[in-house]
């Protein structure tokens, strides 16, 4: 059980998948930080693996997903994955990536998955955490249209007026490690309400894609840091107010 300390950091998007060999290090540079860390997944492989990690640190907590990158690999039945959903805490990564993914043909396949698990997770009043690229506006929309804003939009680049639409729907959203490098990014932070505001590392290969620098857990502290600069509010207010933020999510 994890602490009740509002000044503890809080990364909102780990895929800690992604370590690989390194995961021994992550988990440590997560326990020395008491970073809590929400372990995204991608698909029922990488959810039960988080929940291995879960083992070796009070601050991880799994959550099941299946990311768009994924759907072309789930061969399964939807309904296989209702006890998954049922357990985790939050759900993530879930979505729609109409640019990454360049296989047109998987369209239809990311829709229905997608679809089926936000409706399981909205039957079951669970907070989603949402991959949009290319699909702010269907993804706006099928909120919208559910009237349902537990939310957490990860890592927004879309259009600044749909992102106006999510904040007015309630949403919450991460800004990533590509705050400093990213002007857009700057400006969606700028825009989003601090009761709705969370922060992100988004694995390792995330701060590499940017930089260059392969990332660890602790790179959060680098995004808290530019954050509060760019807010303008002192570093150990906003570290509180993200870490209330996220215990209203897992409340």
């Amino acid at each position: 059980m994890i602490k009740n300390e509002n000044n503890m950091y809080v990364d909102a998007h780990n895929h800690l998948d992604f370590y690989g060999e390194n995961i021994g290090e992550a988990i440590s540079d997560i326990n020395d930080n008491k970073i809590i860390t929400l372990a995204n997944s991608m698909d029922v492989d990488s959810y039960i693996l988080n929940k291995e990690y879960e083992k070796q640190s009070e601050y991880i907590i799994p959550t099941f997903g299946i990311h768009p990158n994924s759907v072309s690999e789930f061969a399964g039945e939807l309904k296989d994955i209702i006890p998954y959903i049922e357990e985790s805490t939050l759900i993530g990564e879930i979505g729609l990536d109409f640019l990454w993914v360049e296989d047109r043909s998987l369209d239809s396949k990311q829709r229905e998955i997608f679809y089926f698990i936000l409706d399981e997770s909205i039957k079951r009043s669970k907070f989603v955490s949402i991959h949009t690229k290319n699909a702010e506006q269907e993804i706006y929309e099928a909120l919208k249209i559910r009237n349902y804003n537990k939310a957490i939009i990860h890592w927004y680049s879309g259009p600044l007026d749909i992102l106006d639409k999510l904040i007015e729907l309630g949403c919450y959203f991460t800004i990533s490690v590509d705050l400093g490098y990213s002007d857009l990014t700057e400006e969606v932070l700028k825009r989003i309400p601090l009761d709705k505001l969370l922060v992100e590392t988004d694995g390792p290969t995330a701060l590499e894609w940017i930089n260059g620098d392969y990332g660890y857990p602790r790179e959060i502290k680098n995004v808290v840091k530019s954050a509060s600069i760019i807010k303008g509010i002192e570093e150990q207010k906003l570290i509180e107010v993200i870490y209330n933020n996220f215990h209203r999510i897992i409340n």
